[in-house]
């Protein structure tokens, strides 16, 4: 896949896109569990990359993640 192609997949990628693959999450959770949780539940890569550009912080809710997820786009 080249960059372009993959570039595009991220910028497609919607906060509640990138939530469906928190499913279980508890919260509140770190950014590495947020990347864990995402592994766990099979996210593409282009889910995993997004999620790795998240601030280092600790994350009280999926409102939280939703809003950071805006800054990615």
């Amino acid at each position: 896949m080249n960059r372009k192609r993959s570039k595009k997949m991220v910028d497609q990628l919607t906060p509640i896109a990138i939530e469906k693959y928190l499913k279980g999450i508890s919260f509140p959770a770190s950014k590495n569990d947020l990347i864990r949780q995402a592994e766990d539940n099979q996210a593409p890569d282009a889910v995993i990359n997004v999620l790795e550009e998240f601030s280092d912080k600790e994350y009280n809710s999926v409102t939280d993640v939703a809003q950071e997820a805006k800054k990615s786009e």
